[in-house]
């Protein structure tokens, strides 16, 4: 593996043309290796509306990326005795019940691994947000109404209830808010000041969420609809800087140990973290799940990783502690597949020349579609599979994730032009095709 990367300059100017070039909003990366920061970048715009730069104290909203530091205070209370994690959950909020009589059997490892049974949040209420510190509490009692996917422990299936579950907990046990525990325990120490889970506490330096829409040809907006909702602060709401990111990864590569001697957990917390406990059927690089890590391998490197996405943000955490190595990834549009750039990278860690990284070919031919029609968007893609082969990535899902997108917000003609493009270019996609007959059949209900 090469010691260091390229020199700054030209990754700088690589990631600046692609950023300039392609559809990210606004994009910051950082890198490190040997318990070292070898890189960070910030590019293009947190503001598309005003034209604000992502700069040096922007912070990303990082979504799902937050239940990593939760399974870090989790085992930090577990190393101190104060919960035991085959212990049910019930023994520490006795007040969380649900429509099931089997839910007093799940415990704290099980909502840290997605196999309680728990079924996922549908509704994250971000257009009706609570901001008290009692909304946490609300939440878990209102989980009452909702009954089990599967019995504990018997499988795999991703939950952010079980998150906001052990968010509470970590209140409850600590005596501290959620918020307030993570800072005193995890951010600060951590060295990780600029950070924080309470959004009215950093506010005037977090990125605006973008959406794709087609309302005024094709591209980003400001998304009217903040993903905040303190009752989903576990799961969710963690904002940082590139630079405390760093920080957290090189943590976390040095099993526990920040800056000024402070440890986070100790290597036993980092073994039962790191160590699979269900297989997740996400694919080799996920293929399984430890407590809140997904574990997999990447070209034959070990792999710890967490993504996240809601509205309007994106983002993607990578550790190979094996290569001593950590890759993260902020943006903040929500339709733009963080691996264009994460792979690159890791690739270029591995030792392969990075020269370019490669845009969207989906994202450029959904725009053409849009603006001037599907068949000058086929002929578009005709010549560059003749002469630009190597200038652009060929993905059918990210034409899937587009279509669901700009359908979300009502404009569903546009995406059924897209799809049908999509569907000319992968005529052996089964996904594509069902998508395809599912817009047909909803254009001919409403006409």
């Amino acid at each position: 593996m090469n010691t260091y990367l390229q020199t700054g300059a030209s990754l700088h100017s690589i990631l600046s043309g692609f950023v300039a070039n392609g559809p990210f909003t606004g994009l910051t990366v950082g890198i490190v290796k040997d318990q070292q920061v070898i890189f960070t970048g910030e590019y293009g715009a947190a503001n598309v509306s005003t034209g604000e730069p992502v700069a040096h104290s922007t912070l990303f909203h990082l979504a799902s990326v937050s239940k990593t530091l939760v399974v870090t205070a989790v085992m930090q209370l577990a190393e101190r005795g104060l919960v035991q994690l085959d212990s049910p959950v019930t023994a520490y909020l006795p007040y969380f019940k649900m429509e099931d009589e089997r839910y007093p059997l799940i415990t704290v490892r099980q909502l840290l691994n997605h196999t309680s049974g728990m079924p996922d949040e549908e509704d994250y209420a971000w257009d009706r947000p609570e901001y008290d510190e009692q909304s946490l509490e609300r939440y878990v009692l209102s989980i009452s109404r909702h009954k089990l996917l599967s019995e504990p422990g018997a499988c795999f299936a991703y939950s952010n209830i079980a998150y906001e579950i052990l968010g509470d907990l970590i209140a409850k046990v600590s005596g501290l808010s959620f918020e307030q525990y993570m800072k005193e325990h995890i951010l600060d120490p951590a060295g990780m000041t600029a950070s924080s889970f309470l959004k009215q506490e950093v506010e005037a330096n977090i990125a605006a969420p973008h959406i794709l829409t087609t309302s005024d040809g094709y591209g980003a907006q400001v998304s009217k609809v903040f993903p905040y909702n303190r009752a989903h602060a576990p799961s969710s709401t963690l904002y940082s800087s590139i630079h405390d990111m760093c920080r957290y990864m090189l943590m976390h590569l040095n099993q526990g140990k920040a800056e000024d001697s402070y440890n986070a957990l100790q290597p036993d917390s980092y073994d039962a973290m790191w160590s699979p406990s269900m297989a997740t059927g996400w694919g080799h690089e996920h293929e399984h799940v430890g407590l809140g890590w997904f574990l997999g391998e990447y070209k034959g490197s070990r792999m710890l990783s967490h993504s996240g996405w809601d509205t309007g943000f994106l983002s993607e955490l990578m550790l190979f502690p094996d290569d001593n190595t950590g890759i993260c990834v902020m943006t903040n549009c929500d339709h733009v597949w963080p691996g264009s750039v994460t792979l690159p990278l890791r690739d270029h860690l591995l030792g392969a020349e990075l020269h370019r990284i490669k845009q969207s070919m989906a994202h450029h031919i959904a725009s053409i579609a849009v603006t001037g029609g599907m068949e000058q968007a086929l002929e578009e893609y005709h010549r560059i599979s003749r002469e630009e082969q190597d200038a652009y990535y060929d993905a059918d899902f990210e034409f899937l994730r587009i279509t669901d997108s700009i359908s979300w917000y009502g404009h569903k003609e546009d995406a059924l032009a897209i799809i049908t493009c999509a569907a000319a270019i992968f005529p052996g996609s089964e996904a594509i095709s069902r998508k395809l007959k599912l817009l047909r059949t909803e254009e001919e209900t409403t006409k």
